[in-house]
C-alpha cells in the first residue's frame, strides 16, 4: 500500500548505488558535442585565415621582386608596366625624382572567398 502517510520503504538493492544518472549522461554528452563542433569551426576558420596570409605573402614575395628588379637597373630604363607573375597581377609606376626615382607597386590577388584584394607597396630607388 503506497500512501503519503507511509512512505514506501526501499528494498537492499533499490537503494542509490555510485555511478551516473541517464540525465547526468545526456547532459555530459551534449556539453562535448557542443564543444567538439566549437573546435572544429575554429579550425576551419583558422585554414582560412592560413590560406589568406600564404597569398598575401606571395603578393609581398611579387612586390618585393619587382622592387628588386629595378633596383638593378640603372635609373634611366626604369619604366611603368603591369605584368601577371605567380598567379598576382602587378602594376608598377615610376616618378622620377632629383636624386631617386619613387616607385609604387600595387598587387591583385584572389583572397578567401574568391575575391581580389589589392596590396601597394611603394619605395625610393636612389639615382
Amino acid at each position: 500500500m503506497s500512501d503519503a502517510r507511509f512512505p514506501r520503504r526501499r528494498s537492499p538493492a533499490m537503494r542509490s548505488r555510485p555511478g551516473f544518472t541517464l540525465v547526468e549522461l545526456m547532459v555530459a554528452l551534449m556539453v562535448f558535442v557542443v564543444g567538439v563542433l566549437a573546435v572544429t569551426s575554429s579550425s576551419a576558420v583558422v585554414m582560412t585565415m592560413i590560406g589568406g596570409s600564404q597569398r598575401r605573402t606571395v603578393a609581398a614575395v611579387v612586390a618585393e621582386s619587382r622592387f628588386e628588379r629595378l633596383r638593378a637597373m640603372s635609373c634611366t630604363a626604369h619604366t611603368n608596366g603591369n605584368t601577371t607573375t605567380r598567379g598576382v597581377r602587378e602594376t608598377w609606376s615610376v616618378v622620377p625624382l632629383t636624386a631617386a626615382d619613387d616607385v609604387t607597386v600595387v598587387v591583385t590577388f584572389a583572397s578567401s572567398g574568391g575575391r581580389m584584394t589589392t596590396q601597394t607597396y611603394r619605395t625610393y630607388i636612389p639615382c
